[in-house]
């Protein structure tokens, strides 16, 4: 009769987190809506950068290099993802808030040298439907007094 129990336990163990629904999202075709301050790749803004460089000079790891751009007179940021931590003393201590985050995370690439986001580059934040083409349906996550759980917000 040992055996039997032994059997079993497991089983009773597993049986009620088998039965709830899913902690998971199906990512491409499903994408989490993330919150307000949520750090995701930078977005630029030429007419407010004041060519300081305090960006750079905070970067702990020395992600942001200040560089020329063709016709204009400053120098510009420019992001090398390879090596970001996302730490966000870039956009915190910008005086004229030139560099925010978004909630883009798809930075996938085939060649790391494309990690290395030029100024013009940090202007446009692509639409996630151009990043995700299988997404179907943005879902929001939410806590319970037990567990997180996820709901469907809006189809896309």
């Amino acid at each position: 009769m040992n055996w039997l129990f032994r059997l079993l336990r497991p089983i009773a163990i597993v049986a009620p987190y088998v039965l709830r629904n899913s902690q998971t999202v199906a990512y491409p075709t499903e994408r989490l809506i993330f919150k307000e301050r949520y750090r995701g790749r930078h977005q630029f803004f030429f007419e407010r950068c004041i060519s300081c460089s305090i960006c750079a000079r905070v970067c702990h790891s020395k992600t942001i290099t200040m560089v020329e751009v063709e016709g204009r007179e400053k120098l510009f940021p420019q992001i090398d993802y390879n090596t970001c931590s996302f730490c966000g003393y870039c956009v915190e201590f910008c005086p004229k808030q030139a560099l925010e985050f978004t909630d883009v995370v798809e930075m996938a690439v085939s060649d790391r040298t494309k990690l290395v986001y030029t100024p013009e580059q940090l202007t446009v934040v692509p639409e996630i439907k151009d990043l995700v083409p299988r997404m179907k349906r943005r879902i929001e996550a939410y806590l319970t007094d037990k567990e997180m759980k996820y709901r469907k917000v809006r189809d896309v």
